[in-house]
């Protein structure tokens, strides 16, 4: 067992809820700028939208990094973290082609919605600890 999990047991539960709540935030936040967006409204790119979508994912990476270490995990040994890793980048890269990237309002419409699909992937797969979490 990890010391600090044997030292400080309130460690593992508390990171767990910030990071459980930052990803509710976070994909919150997602899809209301993605709304936005599909409505033509400017709202979602101003400064204050992006920069609070990233004083929430700032935290939720690292509350992430610190389950990790603190449960010993290595996502080439537990296959479930390693393809949600995989998909936060492709999740990162849709979101951003859904946002602002996009040419029309189409493709950022299609991004928006790929990018869900993902995020909901990754939820699946950290709630099941399975790489095929509709298995």
């Amino acid at each position: 067992m990890n010391t600090w999990l044997a030292s400080s047991p309130w460690l593992y539960p508390a990171l767990l809820h910030l990071h459980r709540t930052c990803v509710m935030l976070s994909v919150a936040l997602f899809i209301a700028r993605g709304v936005g967006v599909a409505l033509l409204q400017a709202w979602p790119m101003q400064t204050s939208w992006r920069y609070l979508s990233v004083a929430i994912d700032v935290p939720l990476l690292l509350a992430g990094a610190s389950l990790w270490v603190l449960l010993g995990y290595h996502p080439l040994q537990q296959t479930w973290l390693g393809v949600k890793l995989v998909l936060l980048v492709v999740y990162i890269v849709l979101g951003s082609f859904a946002l602002k990237r996009g040419r029309t309002r189409g493709q950022r419409l299609a991004f928006f919605i790929a990018a869900l699909a993902v995020v909901l992937s990754m939820a699946g797969i950290a709630l099941t600890r399975s790489p095929a979490f509709w298995r």
